[in-house]
C-alpha cells in the first residue's frame, strides 16, 4: 500500500495498492478520479516518502492505474 496525498483541487489522501516501483517512480492501482497527469502529490509508504508528480493515468480492467515520478525523496531508503 502506499498514501497519496494532494492539496489540489480540495485536500484529499487516498490508499493506492503499489503496483512497481524503479529508481525515479513508481506505479500505484487506485480508485481516484482526481489523479490526473500533472497533479502534485506526497506520497508515503513502508521505508519511503516524499514527493512526486503524475505522469500518467489509465483505466485498466475498471481499475485507474497512474505512474509518478518521483521529484523528491525524503527518505534514505531507496523505493521498491
Amino acid at each position: 500500500m502506499v498514501e497519496i496525498s494532494f492539496d489540489t483541487p480540495v485536500p484529499m489522501t487516498i490508499q493506492a495498492s503499489l503496483v512497481e516501483t524503479s529508481a525515479t517512480g513508481f506505479r500505484a492501482s487506485h480508485d481516484s478520479k482526481a489523479i490526473e497527469p500533472g497533479l502534485a502529490v506526497r506520497y508515503k509508504r513502508v521505508g519511503a516518502s516524499g514527493e512526486a508528480r503524475v505522469v500518467w493515468t489509465q483505466l485498466l480492467q475498471g481499475r485507474r492505474v497512474s505512474g509518478f515520478l518521483v521529484v523528491r525523496a525524503e527518505s534514505a531508503s531507496p523505493i521498491r
